[in-house]
């Protein structure tokens, strides 16, 4: 009896995915195009010694101009190594880049690998100095050949071209991260915020919780309006601030003032923040983007479809969500979820 035997791998129909994107936005390199593919391998599911990173990555294409010094001048550079040969190796570029760099790539510093004569540069930059500047996507322009590639989800990664598109490839078969509804929650936290400095707010904060609850193992946060008292009776298992948390109010007086002492205060804030999402129980924010409560713990019967009382299915983290999720009808204006492969779900007030 005859037999056969074939290996396959995703490699062929993923490059041809990101090569499509990138041309999209500008680069129509061959060889830039396989370091993107090789990227996306590696940032689905990037470890050093057992340790998960994130580094985030700008990939530039072929251009006469120094495109890093274009996105972002005055702004430190270090460049690390490069890969010169006349027929460069897409995964050996790759792979090398995230080694050396991957793990300085944190508190805004960020990958970059440049196509450059006959080879690649690689290193790492800042692109924006502090956490209030805008954010990655407004440094890119449709006509210059650059790609943002960045962890996501659990094996999952996302690619922003130069003209804006967004391209998620996720190397699973689960279903999408909906990674955008993060940015929903942070329009419900900065609801209240004046109309004024209501995108610079939302988007500061869809960035920052972005970071934290791609680093976290599961995460559940919720928003409680802060015009008017809100049933703390609700939330009593868990920590409510005496005095809120006004990071919100802090990041507009930083990005007004830019001095040294508003920055740090900026920082320890997010700090505190960052450690209240990766901590167990809900962190909670008000509608004015000030933190209110975290280790906050939920346990109640919820109402079944059928109209039973009995208990939520799922982990713990699941079973807290749907309590939340009723709460959204009376309590809370929003809640977010966020399970330990990546999933995202968020429930708004109607």
């Amino acid at each position: 009896m005859a037999t056969t035997f074939e290996q396959k791998t995703i490699r062929d129909p993923l490059l041809g995915m990101v090569a499509d994107h990138l041309a999209k936005g500008q680069i129509h390199c061959g060889l830039t195009q396989q370091v993107g593919c090789e990227l996306v391998a590696l940032l689905s599911a990037y470890r050093e010694e057992d340790r998960r990173l994130f580094p985030q990555v700008y990939l530039f294409g072929p251009n006469r101009n120094d495109l890093v010094k274009v996105i972002a001048p005055g702004i430190p550079v270090l460049m690390i190594g490069e890969e010169k040969d006349d027929v460069p190796d897409p995964r050996r570029t790759a792979f090398a880049s995230l080694k050396i760099c991957a793990a300085l790539a944190i508190d805004g510093w960020c990958v970059y690998i440049r196509r450059k004569n006959k080879g690649f540069e690689y290193g790492l930059f800042r692109p924006a100095a502090e956490t209030y500047s805008a954010g990655p996507v407004t440094s890119l322009a449709p006509t210059l050949p650059i790609t943002i590639l960045r962890h996501s989800a659990e094996s999952t990664v996302e690619i922003i071209n130069s003209v804006g598109g967004r391209l998620e490839i996720s190397l699973t078969t689960t279903a999408p991260s909906n990674s955008g509804l993060i940015s929903d929650f942070a329009s419900a936290a900065c609801s209240d915020v004046t109309d004024v400095s209501k995108d610079l707010s939302t988007g500061y904060l869809d960035r920052i919780l972005t970071g934290y609850l791609r680093g976290s193992h599961g995460a559940l946060l919720a928003v409680v309006p802060c015009t008017k008292s809100w049933d703390k009776k609700l939330f009593s298992d868990g920590v409510i601030l005496r005095e809120p948390i006004p990071l919100i109010q802090t990041m507009l007086i930083a990005a007004r003032e830019q001095t040294v002492a508003d920055a740090s205060l900026l920082r320890s804030q997010e700090s505190l923040l960052r450690g209240m999402i990766g901590s167990d129980g809900v962190t909670i924010l008000g509608t004015d983007g000030s933190i209110q409560a975290f280790r906050v713990f939920v346990q109640r019967s919820i109402e079944k479809s059928e109209g039973h009382l009995g208990m939520a299915s799922g982990g713990a983290r699941s079973r807290a969500f749907a309590v939340l999720r009723g709460y959204v009808k009376t309590s809370l204006q929003a809640a977010l979820f966020r399970s330990q492969d990546g999933r995202i779900e968020v429930v708004l007030k109607s």
